[in-house]
């Protein structure tokens, strides 16, 4: 039954919702420079009616369902995809901005420089091919070239190298989070009540701010079950959310309700010692996901300076030295096969890593198919015998060294003292695995020298080197004519006034020549300038495609988060009438429980 006790109690309900919807504004207020809080709204709805014996219906007053907070979980997840996908490339726009700085396209300036400087030299001794201060000359123009590849190679290592240290601060602060947000879950768990509308928003909110970074860091995806959404507080609310399983790397769950799966880094058994990663199962084994991590900065940093470790995929970087490291071996192969054409009294080979009754073609050596040719030289620089060896799909290194020491009229006189095998041996070390032509009497005093038919067999043995080494990572003068220039030979046959081998160096920078990939098995046909800018404008042109996309998915990520700020944000203004709305309201409440009190005070009044 009503009464006037009865309208104190209403007016008292109104009271109280007011209070609240004045602190929850208020701390609305105070929370509106962050961008991870959500602001809240008090759900209030008529206290059940009372029915009164004439039948009458009168409201009670009002009762406070809950207090919940404006956010779109579909929105949110949008944001979160769009911030992960800009970090990634944006990660990957700054490395790839510091590498391309160090293939510069500026006169004077880079390889592509020292390479035309490194031509003039061999032009300017052909000119004067006994001038020692020449080749003085051509010796530094070539430990410049080739001291700015090595250099080249090592910055994009360190680069590569610091990408892998990189990440290992990331996973730290991914497992950080990861454990942060399963520990939020069961807190979470403990205080909701879905039934009586308990919803613990601001453990909600720090859990969304802790799966953005984490998501930004390592990419994923969350899923969540029972999803409600409220079209009474806002038409595209959705949140309320159980279940949580947040999932990284396309099949692994890091968070699973209050369970969390750490990563963990390895470097040891990986050939460059850079990180792969690993997801920790229920049992405690790890499982290799490096290749899966393709979001996120984590993502982002694996994609760059992964090398193809058993198999796996090749990063930028690496793809970048392996360019260096061919283009280092092409140039390399080609010079040394012209210098090996300059008489010496003997022919020698670096070791290599075959079997000697192994096919020249399944080394894995850039061996081809074709012929070279041995030439023996007197004193006076006039041939005296050749030989030619063929290359084809079995030749071995024993089928090479038969072909050399076999008695053949190498001369066609029907003479047999007067060929190539009376004046010089072949042989091949079993054990040092190296390739040498000597003198059988080296008191002779006579000189050899191997001109190649499109064998690469020079470059590939390494025979008579000018420059040394197997790839970017070493390519360097031979030591000999670091020591003492005046040892090049710039002659073909040595005699004076000989410079054929300074003029076809020369020429080499006008000649298409082999750049074989060893990994990708791709083999290419140019000019040595020529492949070279290939190299670095695949820097440049990867480079200023990842900016590109940058700027795309930058536009992307201001569009979702203007969307999802314009939910979840706090606006003062909106705040502040509502404030005033709400100060209304209590005020009002208040004058009807003074009105009451009055009453009261009336009615005892007439009872005394």
């Amino acid at each position: 039954m009503g009464g006037i006790l009865t309208s104190l109690n209403t007016s008292y309900t109104g009271l109280q919702a007011h209070q609240l919807m004045v602190d929850t504004t208020s701390n609305n207020i105070s929370n509106a420079s962050d961008e991870f809080y959500s602001r809240k709204r008090v759900i209030a709805q008529p206290e059940r009616s009372l029915v009164m014996h004439q039948g009458l219906i009168m409201g009670r007053g009002v009762e406070v369902q809950a207090i919940r907070r404006i956010h779109d979980d579909f929105v949110f997840d949008r944001y979160t995809k769009s911030g992960s996908e800009t970090a990634f490339f944006q990660n990957s726009f700054d490395t790839l901005r510091e590498v391309s700085a160090h293939f510069p396209d500026v006169d004077g300036v880079g390889i592509f420089n020292d390479l035309e400087t490194y031509f003039n030299a061999w032009k300017d001794l052909s000119k004067n091919p006994k001038d020692s201060a020449q080749k003085q000359v051509l010796a530094e123009a070539t430990q410049v070239l080739t001291r700015n590849i090595r250099d080249t190679r090592l910055k994009l290592t360190t680069i590569q190298r610091q990408a892998s240290e990189n990440l290992e601060t990331l996973v730290k602060e991914a497992n950080r989070l990861g454990y942060e947000i399963a520990h939020l879950n069961e807190k979470i768990g403990e205080m909701e009540d879905a039934k009586q509308y308990k919803q613990a928003n601001e453990l909600r909110d720090r859990r969304d701010q802790y799966e953005y970074h984490l998501i930004e860091i390592i990419g994923g995806k969350v899923f969540k079950g029972h999803l409600k959404t409220d079209s009474t507080m806002r038409a595209k609310n959705a949140d309320f959310d159980e279940n949580y399983v947040m999932n990284v790397a396309y099949g692994f769950n890091i968070v699973d309700g209050s369970a969390f799966h750490p990563l963990t880094l390895e470097k040891e058994n990986n050939a460059e010692h850079l990180n792969r990663v690993y997801y920790r199962t229920y049992d405690f084994k790890d499982v290799d996901i490096t290749d899966k991590m393709q979001e996120g900065k984590a993502g982002s940093l694996i994609s760059l300076y992964n090398t193809g470790y058993n198999g796996t995929k090749v990063g930028h970087i690496q793809r970048y030295i392996d360019l260096l490291d061919t283009f280092a071996q092409g140039f390399m192969e080609a010079t040394n096969a012209i210098y090996a054409q300059s008489a010496a009294h003997i022919l020698e080979g670096t070791p290599v890593t075959f079997e000697r009754n192994q096919a020249l073609k399944d080394t894995g050596y850039n061996f081809k198919n074709g012929t070279f040719e041995l030439l023996a030289y007197n004193t006076n620089g006039k041939v005296i015998a050749s030989k030619t060896i063929k290359i084809d799909n079995i030749t071995t290194m024993h089928d090479i060294i038969r072909q050399i020491n076999e008695n053949t009229d190498d001369n066609n006189d029907n003479n047999d003292t007067n060929d190539f095998d009376d004046y010089f041996r072949a042989h091949f070390d079993p054990v040092v695995k190296k390739f040498v032509v000597q003198p059988k009497r080296p008191s002779d005093g006579l000189y050899v020298s191997i001109k190649d038919n499109g064998t690469n067999f020079t470059g590939a043995m390494g025979i008579n080197k000018f420059l040394q080494g197997d790839s970017a990572k070493d390519i360097h003068l031979h030591r000999d004519y670091e020591k003492d220039p005046t040892y090049i030979r710039p002659w073909l046959a040595p005699i004076n006034g000989n410079f054929d081998v300074a003029n076809m160096m020369q020429q080499l920078q006008y000649d298409k020549i082999d750049f074989f990939n060893k990994r990708t098995k791709q083999r290419d046909h140019m000019k040595v300038s020529e492949f070279y800018q290939y190299a670095a404008g695949k820097v440049a042109t990867d480079t200023e495609e990842t900016q590109r996309t940058l700027d795309t998915k930058k536009s992307v990520y201001e569009a979702t988060k203007k969307e999802h700020l314009s939910i979840t944000q706090v606006s003062i203004d909106e705040e502040m009438v509502d404030l005033i709305k709400f100060q209304g309201g209590y005020a009002a409440n208040a004058k009807v429980i003074t009105t009451i009190d009055r009453m009261i005070e009336t009615l005892l009044g007439i009872k005394q």
